[in-house]
């Protein structure tokens, strides 16, 4: 996928800081600083200048750039991109990460099933 793919539907904006649990339908990009929980079926973009903090529980995540520190599940898939850093412990079905991009951490690619995500 390319940034440019997405209809962003929300933003949290450069500058912007929020603390606290996010939930959405569509996709959200994150320019700024979050930290707590994020839950959704769809997809959330971290875009370059972006950081979170917490717990993900979505459909999907792109790191386009910026951080993710934290615990990240996505029923679908998770992209990090050439200048996206991601730390922490992922489980997915699609784990693509990109010539550039930083992962550290460990990696569960499995199905996940409504039952498995619900009890996260």
């Amino acid at each position: 996928m390319s940034e440019t793919e997405f209809e962003v539907g929300s933003l949290l904006g450069k500058g912007a800081s929020f603390y606290g649990k996010l939930t959405f339908f569509g996709t959200v990009r994150i320019e700024g600083e979050f930290e707590g929980e994020i839950v959704s079926d769809d997809t959330l973009v971290i875009a370059p200048g972006g950081m979170v903090r917490g717990k993900i529980n979505v459909g999907n995540l792109v790191v386009t750039g910026g951080t993710v520190e934290g615990e990240v599940v996505a029923r679908e898939s998770v992209e990090v991109m050439p200048e996206g850093k991601l730390v922490g412990e992922v489980t997915t079905p699609s784990f693509q990460i990109e010539k550039g991009a930083v992962f550290m951490g460990t990696s569960k690619m499995v199905t996940l099933d409504a039952d498995l995500v619900a009890s996260e």
